[in-house]
């Protein structure tokens, strides 16, 4: 009896590894299919353009300039964070979806001499924000892959859509500071000015992508892109991948 408890027990152990084993052989054998992305983005974006026509129209009217001066590196342009989704059709060929946000933000400020009294001059202040939404389609092509399959090259495009909102807001005030509100007579009318400008705007958008790099492992990857569109030249992320 003890002798038959012993075969039936190492029988039993033999089953279970077998059936580990399978198991895990099934599971590395498994295609990485779906993929989840969260990157950043800076450089000339597609959206720079109406700020800059924006800015500049302010800059050359009331001769200002930006506050940070040379020190500002990323100046009006966006700083963008994305999120995606990619589906592997195969080795070569993903599919999938991307949404995210962006903002610019910049402030400009001037000052000149005003009136015949000495040590009398207008101050002025600009201040620049645009926020943008973005979503889009996108396809990527993998041209190289190396190290196991840790590293590839890719190439990626993407067309969609970008929602806009652009302000600018300017205000002058005279030397001792005074921002006039209400004017007692047209003398004063030179000293104080505000304008505001809002602008909301829909457009077709798209992200074109020559080369990126993506490494990692099973699971987890870094990956970098070149490019240009909604989400900038530059864009670097986490990329998560899935059975």
């Amino acid at each position: 009896m003890h002798c038959q408890s012993y075969t039936i027990m190492k029988r039993m152990i033999l089953a279970t590894a077998l059936i580990c084993c399978v198991t895990l052989r099934l599971g590395a054998q498994q295609q990485i299919r779906h993929e989840f992305s969260m990157g950043f983005g800076v450089g000339n974006n597609m959206a720079d353009k109406k700020v800059n026509d924006v800015v500049d129209h302010y800059l050359e009217t009331y001769h200002m300039e930006s506050e940070m001066g040379c020190s500002d590196f990323v100046g009006d342009s966006h700083i963008t964070l994305s999120f995606e989704y990619h589906y592997r059709l195969n080795q070569r060929w993903a599919v999938g979806c991307i949404a995210g946000w962006g903002i610019s933000k910049e402030s400009y400020d001037g000052i000149e001499e005003h009136g015949a009294a000495p040590h009398s001059y207008l101050a002025k202040y600009g201040s620049e924000q645009s926020r943008i939404f973005y979503i889009a389609p996108s396809v990527r092509y993998s041209w190289l892959t190396t190290m196991r399959g840790h590293m590839q090259l890719y190439s990626r495009a993407a067309l969609g859509t970008i929602r806009q909102h652009m302000l600018f807001d300017y205000q002058q005030a005279a030397s001792d500071g005074r921002l006039y509100t209400a004017f007692e007579d047209d003398t004063q009318r030179d000293e104080y000015r505000h304008e505001h400008f809002d602008e909301v705007k829909w457009r077709s958008a798209y992200q074109l992508t020559p080369v990126g790099i993506d490494l990692g492992n099973r699971f987890i990857h870094f990956y970098s892109e070149l490019g240009y569109g909604f989400q900038g030249v530059f864009t670097i992320g986490t990329r998560f991948t899935f059975p």
